[in-house]
């Protein structure tokens, strides 16, 4: 058959012959391109650059016939270096990269198909060389490089263009997971340090909380006897001998807030139904202030039991009463707190309301965090009865929250799951 005879001037013979070589081509052709897919699976199911390499250099050799493949990419110097992954080594000094082809593949971005009538300073000895560029979102991050004996074609280049596109995508991904790779680790050692600073000062508090109560559970005592002996005593000395009870007391309280908060970051949930409304009766028994009708409380008949803990959820709805009683206001002489439920989609979202000062806006995204305490208001503690009750809810998987408007009142309210 002639080659150069145009398809309208073939017999149909020839013609027969064209179609057949042709499709045998595309066929050749076709069975590459799959290779190369089956290549691009292999290097990027690894992270390791080395291995990545490693593939290509064995697997290429499939699709094109070469007696040299190397790589140009970046040192750890940030200069250019060769690599070679198949084929004669060489020293790699004997050429200067940038000054060479591959330079200008580096430089602008295109891939060549060097002959050897073209004398080149890449692979002389060498009778076909193909440069195409890795390019990487646009930024050119080295070359792939074949030589052969013989005459390359534009199917080869092709080829190797698909090859430098799967070997760009791999190079890209071990990059970046390399340094998510270090990122993670710095943040799981930041995390331990962190950890381990946490068990620390909480340790530290709950020794000194511990050391605190032995001494102050004395005070009361010693100013029990003080009034017991001293029959004498004006009334003065008794009303200080009274504050100091008091006040004693009050710390007391403090340091158990402290020990709480400690324990509850460390505490390993037991979660079971819990009825709520026992839960509520000892919370609010606390308080002297109800007990002597002082303050008008409400609480729902028969709130819907959830999956908590029981003596966890008696600490929220004690601090969140205490809570209520000391942000009342001071002219307020009727303060009323209710307590009641509303369920919905499997959840009880529980609700504390009180007609006391309510809280200012832009106090609100504050309001959870410890040693907190609203400066509109004189109250005493130390402003961890909300960070607890924030640490439990969170333990316990739930969600918390509150609506409050400065001057009407106040409505905490947080959701656990129902009890089935």
């Amino acid at each position: 058959m002639n080659v150069g005879t145009k398809l309208e001037e073939q017999s149909r013979e020839e013609l027969l012959n064209t179609v057949r070589h042709v499709m045998v081509e595309a066929e050749a052709l076709s069975s590459r391109i799959v290779a190369v897919s089956e290549i691009g699976i292999a290097i990027n199911s690894t992270l390791d650059i080395d291995r990545i390499f490693k593939v290509v250099a064995n697997q290429a050799k499939w699709l094109l016939d070469f007696e040299h493949c190397s790589i140009c990419v970046k040192d750890e110097d940030g200069g250019w270096a060769l690599k070679v992954l198949n084929g004669k080594e060489f020293n790699p000094t004997t050429i200067e990269v940038c000054a060479s082809e591959i330079g200008q593949s580096l430089k602008y971005g295109h891939s060549q198909l060097l002959k050897i009538e073209k004398k080149t300073q890449f692979l002389p000895h060498l009778a076909s060389k193909i440069i195409v560029p890795l390019n990487s979102e646009n930024e050119i991050i080295g070359t792939i490089n074949f030589g052969s004996n013989d005459n390359y074609t534009h199917d080869d280049m092709r080829i190797a263009y698909l090859l430098a596109l799967q070997l760009a995508s791999a190079i890209r991904n071990a990059s970046r997971m390399r340094l998510l790779s270090q990122a993670q680790e710095q943040l799981e050692l930041y995390a331990h340090e962190l950890e381990n600073q946490n068990q620390e000062l909480d340790a530290y508090s709950h020794t000194i909380a511990h050391d605190l109560k032995s001494p102050l559970s004395v005070i009361p005592v010693k100013a029990g006897l003080v009034k017991m002996y001293a029959k004498s005593l004006p009334s003065k000395a008794v009303d200080h001998l009274d504050d100091i009870t008091e006040r004693t007391k009050h710390m007391a309280e403090m340091i158990d807030q402290l020990l709480l908060l400690s324990k509850i970051r460390d505490a390993e949930e037991v979660l079971h139904p819990v009825a709520i409304n026992p839960v509520v009766d000892r919370a609010v028994s606390r308080f002297s202030e109800i007990e002597l009708k002082k303050v008008g409380l409400k609480v729902q008949a028969n709130m819907p039991s959830v999956i908590g803990h029981a003596q966890w959820l008696e600490e929220v709805f004690a601090n969140l009463v205490s809570n209520a009683i000391k942000y009342r206001g001071d002219d307020n002489a009727h303060l009323c707190i209710t307590i009641y439920a509303k369920t919905a989609d499997d959840k009880v979202t529980f609700y504390t309301q009180d007609n006391g000062v309510g809280i200012h806006p832009e106090d609100h995204e504050r309001l959870f965090q410890k040693f907190t305490r609203l400066h509109s208001v004189n109250a005493e503690g130390l402003g961890l009865g909300l960070s607890i009750i924030n640490r439990i809810i969170y333990k316990l998987g739930g969600e918390l929250g509150v609506d409050s408007e400065w001057g009407i009142g106040s409505i905490f309210w947080f959701s656990l799951p129902l009890a089935p």
